[in-house]
C-alpha cells in the first residue's frame, strides 16, 4: 500500500519543452565581453564547481553564458528554468531530456538515474541553467543543491538569476569554488558603451557617451533602450519606463507596487525611511522580498542610507506619481526631508526640500548644517542645491563660504573664481567687525591658493599658504585645507618628504573635526607619496583601512579618490584588470556628480592604466579626451601632466605631430621658468631629447633627475631615469652603462614592488634585461644572485618569456619536478602522484615545495597559471 500511495504522490513527468534546452539567438551584434569570459572560462578551467551570474533583467546574463558556452572546449548542456520546474517531476524531465536517460518504469527513481549518468561520465560536462531564480519551491532547491555538492565533480554548473538565490553555497565560498558576477561586473563602462553604440552605426561623442553613462549606470538594456531612441528620435526615459513597467512593475502585487513608488522619492534609503514614507510596518520584509525578485535594489556606501533604487526604477515611478498625483509627490519630498533631519542625513534633507519646493526652508537648513554638510562629505548635495536655488547670487555669507568649500573638492575654476569674487564682495559690505574672520580669510585663501595649484602655479600656491598661514595661525577646517594644497604643491614639484609632513599636518587637523569624505583626498595624496617611494603595502593598508571602516566612508563623491588610490596601487604591483575595475567605479562616480571636474582625472589615471598594460590606441585616446577636458575646465596643472606622459607614448610610437605639439607647450613653460615643472614633464623632455638624438643633454637631465630622487627616496622615479640611461646607454652602443643601469632598475623594481619595470618604455629594453634574469650570467658578471622568493620574479619570467623559457627560471626544474608539474596540472593529488612514481607522500612534498620555491607560486593553481605562462606545460 505505501509503494502504491508513493507512486500516486509522483506524478508522471510531462514531455521536455525542447525550446529550454537550448540557449536563445545572440543578438545580431553582440557586444565582446572579453573581460567577463575571461573570467568565466578560467574558472571553468580551473575545475571549480559554480559561476553565478545575479543582476536585475536586461544586464546581458544570457548573452554571456551563450558566449561562453560558444568558447569551451568540453561538453556542455542548457536549460532555461521556468515556474513549471517548481514541480519536481517536470524538472526531472527537463534534466532527463538533456542527460539522453530514458525515464524508468517507477518515475520516483529518475532522480537517482540522473545522478547515475553523471557519476559515470569521464569527461567535464559544464550545465548553464538560465532563469535561477524561478526556482522557487524546496523541491527544485533541492535537486539543485544536491547537483552541486554530492554530483560528480565533473559536472560544473554556470547559472543566470535576478535577485539572491535560495541555495546553499556557503561551502562553495568556503572551499572557492564559487564566482560571483553581480552587477557591478556586469554593468558597462564607457569604452563598452562606445563599442555597443559604434556596432549599431550610431556616433556619440564623448559628452553623450558620458550623458549615457551617467543615466543608466551601465545597465545595458537601458544603453540599448537609449540608442533606440536616439535612433527614433524620441525619449529614451519614456522607452526606459515602459521596459521597466513591462519587465517589472507590472508584475509587482499592488501592495509591493506601492511601496517601490512612494519609497522612490529618494535617493538613497533605509528600511526606517522605507517604513516612514509607505506605512509598512514590515518594510524590511519586503525589501528583502523585492531583493529575492530581482527589482532594482542596490547597496549604498552610506551606512545611515545603505540602499537605493536603480536611478532609471526612480525616474520611472516618479513619472507615474507625477502624472497621477503631482502634489502628493511634493508632499513625499518634504515628508522625507522631515524624517532625514531629524536622523541628521543632511545631504539628502537638502536635496528633498529642493525637489519639495521649499526653498526658504532650504536656506535656513543649509545655513545651520552647513558645517555638517560639508563634514558629512556631501558635496555633490550642496552643488546640486545651490545650482538649483531660484536667486544662486545670494547673499549670506555662511552660504559663500559653503559654497566655497565645495571648490575643494569638485576642481571648477570658473566656479572657484565666482566664489572667490562673491566672498570678497561681501567682506568689503560687511559692517566690522567680521564675525569669525580667521574663517573668512582662510577660506579665500584656500580657494587662492586650489586655483594656484589647478593652474600648476605650484610656487606660488606655496608662497599664497604660507603668507595666509602665518598671518591666520587659528586651526581650523579651512587652515587645514590650506596645509592640503601646499602639500598637493610640494608633491607636484616632487619634493615628496615634505609634502609628507604637511600632508599629515592637514590630515590630523582634519580628523580632528571629524570630516568625513574630505580626508580621502589627504589619503590619496599620502598613497602616492608611499607608491612614488616604493611603499605600496602601507598604501594599499592606508586605502583599505578607509574602504573597510563603514564611518569613515562618504555616500558618492569622495569615493573615487579611493578608487584612484586603489587602481594605482594595483596598477604597481601588476595587477591591471582589478586596477581597471576600480577606475571604472571612480569614472562613473565622477560622472554621477555632474557638476564636478574630476573627471579628467579619473581619464588620465585610465590612460596610464592601459600604457601600463600595452594598449597604447586606448591610452592614446583616453589621455586626448583627458587632454581636451582638461582645455574645457582650464585645469593647466593637470593638462601638463597628462601632456607629459602623452608625448612619451607619441615618443615610443614616433608619433612627430604630438611630439612637435608638446614642444611647442613646453618651451612656453620654461619661458615661465622650469621650477614649476612636475618630475613627469621634466623627464618626459628628457624622453623627447633622447628621441631628437640629443643624448648628452638627455643623459645630463638623467643624471638630474636621479640626483633629486635619491635626495627624496623617490624611488619610482629613480628607476624612471635608470630606464632613461639605459636606453641612452644602448642607442651609443655603452654595453658596461647599459647594464649598470639595467641592474639598478632591476634591483629598485624587486626591493620596491615595482612591477612596471618592463612597462612603458622599458619594454624596449626586455631584450637587454633578459640574461640578468639568467643566474649562469649573473654569476659571471660576479652580480649577486637574485632572491628566488621574490613575487615580483615570476611576473618578470612571464613577460621575457620565449622558447628557452627553463633559462628565465632562477634554478631549473630537474626532469622529476617537471613530471611532477605535468601530473598536477592534470589534477592528480599527492597520493597518485607517490603511487606514479613509486615513492612516499613526504617525498612528493618536497618535489611540490621545490616547485612553488622555483616558479614563484604559493598554490597549485598558481603554479600551474605560471608554468602555462613560461610554456612549461604541454
Amino acid at each position: 500500500m505505501s509503494q502504491h500511495r508513493q507512486h500516486s504522490e509522483y506524478r508522471a513527468a510531462p514531455p521536455p519543452e525542447q525550446a529550454r534546452l537550448r540557449p536563445p539567438p545572440l543578438p545580431a551584434a553582440p557586444l565582446p565581453r572579453t573581460e567577463l569570459l575571461d573570467r568565466l572560462t578560467q574558472h571553468l578551467s580551473q575545475g571549480r564547481r559554480l559561476a553565478l551570474l545575479c543582476s536585475p533583467p536586461g544586464y546581458g546574463k544570457t548573452a554571456l553564458m551563450h558566449s561562453c558556452a560558444l568558447q569551451l572546449q568540453q561538453d556542455w548542456l542548457w536549460l532555461r528554468c521556468s515556474s513549471a520546474d517548481n514541480q519536481p517531476e517536470q524538472l526531472h524531465s527537463q534534466l532527463a531530456a538533456l542527460l539522453g536517460v530514458s525515464p524508468p518504469a517507477d518515475p520516483a527513481h529518475l532522480e537517482t538515474l540522473l545522478f547515475n549518468q553523471l557519476e559515470s561520465r569521464q569527461t567535464p560536462l559544464v550545465l548553464f541553467l538560465d532563469d535561477l531564480h524561478l526556482l522557487r519551491s524546496s523541491a527544485a532547491r533541492q535537486l539543485i543543491n544536491r547537483l552541486l555538492t554530492l554530483a560528480t565533480p565533473r559536472l560544473q554548473i554556470v547559472a543566470a538569476c535576478q535577485g539572491e538565490p535560495q541555495l546553499a553555497i556557503t561551502q562553495l565560498h568556503r572551499d572557492q569554488q564559487l564566482l560571483a558576477l553581480d552587477t557591478s561586473d556586469l554593468a558597462l563602462d564607457s569604452q563598452q558603451i562606445a563599442a555597443l553604440a559604434s556596432a549599431r552605426q550610431i556616433a556619440l561623442d564623448n559628452d553623450s557617451l558620458y550623458q549615457l553613462r551617467t543615466s543608466t549606470e551601465g545597465w545595458i538594456s537601458g544603453v540599448l533602450l537609449a540608442l533606440a531612441a536616439r535612433t527614433n528620435h524620441a525619449n529614451a526615459d519614456d522607452y526606459c519606463a515602459r521596459y521597466l513597467h513591462e519587465s517589472v512593475l507590472d508584475s509587482l502585487t499592488p501592495r509591493l507596487r506601492y511601496f517601490v513608488e512612494q519609497t522612490s522619492v529618494v535617493s538613497a534609503f533605509s528600511p526606517a525611511l522605507a517604513a516612514h514614507l509607505s506605512g509598512d510596518a514590515q518594510s524590511e520584509h519586503t525589501l528583502a522580498q523585492l531583493r529575492r525578485d530581482g527589482l532594482f535594489i542596490e547597496h549604498n556606501p552610506d551606512p545611515l542610507l545603505p540602499l537605493r533604487y536603480h536611478p532609471a526604477l526612480r525616474n520611472a515611478c516618479q513619472q507615474q506619481l507625477l502624472q497621477r498625483a503631482p502634489a502628493r509627490l511634493r508632499q513625499l519630498h518634504l515628508r522625507a526631508a522631515d524624517w532625514l533631519l531629524q536622523h541628521g542625513c543632511y545631504g539628502e534633507a537638502v536635496y528633498q526640500l529642493g525637489r519639495g519646493g521649499d526653498y526658504n526652508r532650504l536656506l535656513a537648513e543649509v545655513e545651520q548644517h552647513s558645517f555638517d554638510l560639508l563634514r558629512e562629505g556631501k558635496v555633490d548635495s550642496i552643488v546640486d542645491f545651490l545650482m538649483d536655488l531660484p536667486n544662486r547670487d545670494t547673499d549670506h555669507l555662511t552660504l559663500a563660504i559653503t559654497e566655497a568649500s565645495t571648490v575643494i573638492a569638485t576642481n571648477d575654476i570658473d566656479r572657484a573664481r565666482l566664489c572667490l569674487a562673491r566672498l570678497q564682495r561681501l567682506v568689503r559690505e560687511l559692517p566690522p567687525p567680521i564675525p569669525r574672520p580667521e574663517r573668512v580669510f582662510q577660506s579665500m585663501a584656500f580657494v587662492r591658493s586650489r586655483l594656484a595649484v589647478l593652474a600648476g602655479n605650484y610656487r606660488h600656491g606655496l608662497r599664497l599658504t604660507s603668507d595666509n598661514l602665518r598671518r591666520w595661525p587659528q586651526q581650523t577646517a579651512a587652515s587645514a585645507v590650506l596645509l592640503y594644497n601646499r602639500a598637493s604643491c610640494l608633491h607636484a614639484l616632487g619634493e615628496l618628504q615634505a609634502a609628507r609632513q604637511v600632508a599629515q599636518d592637514a590630515l590630523t587637523q582634519l580628523s580632528q573635526f571629524a570630516f568625513r569624505g574630505y580626508t580621502h583626498n589627504l589619503q590619496l595624496l599620502l598613497a602616492q607619496i608611499d607608491l612614488s617611494q616604493g611603499d605600496s603595502t602601507s598604501a594599499a593598508r592606508r586605502l583599505g583601512a578607509l574602504t573597510e571602516r563603514a564611518d569613515n566612508r562618504s555616500n558618492t563623491f569622495y569615493e573615487l579618490f579611493l578608487n584612484i588610490g586603489q587602481a594605482q596601487v594595483l596598477q604597481q604591483q601588476g595587477a591591471f584588470e582589478a586596477a581597471r575595475q576600480q577606475l571604472a567605479q571612480a569614472e562613473a562616480t565622477a560622472l554621477e556628480v555632474s557638476h564636478s571636474a574630476a573627471l579628467p582625472w579619473v581619464l588620465h589615471y585610465q590612460a596610464c592604466l592601459h600604457d601600463a598594460w600595452d594598449q597604447s590606441a586606448t591610452a592614446a585616446r583616453l589621455w586626448d579626451e583627458a587632454l581636451r577636458l582638461t582645455r574645457q575646465f582650464r585645469l593647466c596643472g593637470l593638462y601638463r601632466q597628462a601632456a607629459a606622459w602623452r608625448v612619451r607614448l607619441a615618443v615610443r610610437q614616433q608619433d612627430e605631430a604630438v611630439i612637435q605639439q608638446w614642444l611647442s607647450e613646453w618651451r612656453w613653460c620654461q619661458q615661465q621658468g622650469e621650477s614649476n615643472a612636475h618630475r613627469e614633464e621634466l623627464l618626459a623632455y628628457a624622453w623627447v631629447l633622447q628621441q631628437q638624438g640629443r643624448h648628452a643633454e638627455a643623459g645630463q637631465r638623467a643624471e638630474d633627475l636621479l640626483s633629486q630622487a635619491q635626495q627624496q627616496g623617490n624611488h619610482w622615479l629613480a628607476l624612471q631615469s635608470h630606464l632613461l640611461s639605459a636606453r641612452l646607454a644602448r642607442d651609443l652602443g655603452q654595453q658596461d652603462s647599459l647594464l649598470n643601469h639595467l641592474e639598478a632598475a632591476l634591483q629598485l623594481s624587486l626591493q620596491h614592488g615595482f612591477a612596471q619595470l618592463l612597462q612603458h618604455e622599458g619594454r624596449s629594453l626586455s631584450e637587454a634585461l633578459r640574461p640578468l634574469l639568467s643566474a649562469r650570467f649573473r654569476q659571471q658578471q660576479g652580480l649577486a644572485p637574485l632572491p628566488a622568493d621574490n613575487p615580483l620574479l615570476h611576473p618578470l619570467q612571464q613577460l621575457l618569456a620565449d622558447r628557452q623559457t627553463q633559462h628565465l627560471l632562477i634554478e631549473p626544474l630537474t626532469r622529476r619536478e617537471q613530471q611532477v608539474l605535468q601530473r598536477i596540472a592534470r589534477g592528480q593529488n599527492n597520493q597518485q602522484l607517490a603511487e606514479a612514481f613509486s615513492v612516499s607522500t613526504s617525498t612528493i612534498k618536497t618535489h611540490i615545495n621545490n616547485l612553488f620555491r622555483k616558479l614563484g607560486a604559493s598554490e597549485r593553481q598558481q603554479a600551474i597559471q605560471i608554468a602555462r605562462n613560461l610554456k612549461l606545460l604541454s
